[in-house]
């Protein structure tokens, strides 16, 4: 399964790498927008490149890195493909 990620670019926390945020209901959150209003909620990681392949943006976070504990919502272009 391919597994995405982002690291950041700029900021304090440079390099830092992001994956998908998991929620208490256990599930992950992608959104063509900023607002909730538009957040889809998808059950497995594995559908997730599927909406970034549609240009969906994903909530990610790094809970091991006190800036990046909230979750952002990382656009298309800058998350990348790892095979797991």
């Amino acid at each position: 399964m391919a597994k995405i990620y982002s690291v950041v670019k700029r900021g304090k926390a440079v390099g830092t790498k992001l994956t998908p945020h998991v929620y208490a209901g256990n599930y992950f959150v992608v959104s063509k927008t900023r607002f909730e209003s538009d957040y889809v909620r998808v059950p497995d990681e594995s559908q997730l490149l599927s909406y970034v392949q549609q240009g969906y943006s994903v909530r990610m976070s790094n809970p091991d890195i006190a800036d990046h504990r909230s979750p952002s919502l990382v656009a298309p272009s800058s998350i990348a493909v790892a095979e797991a």
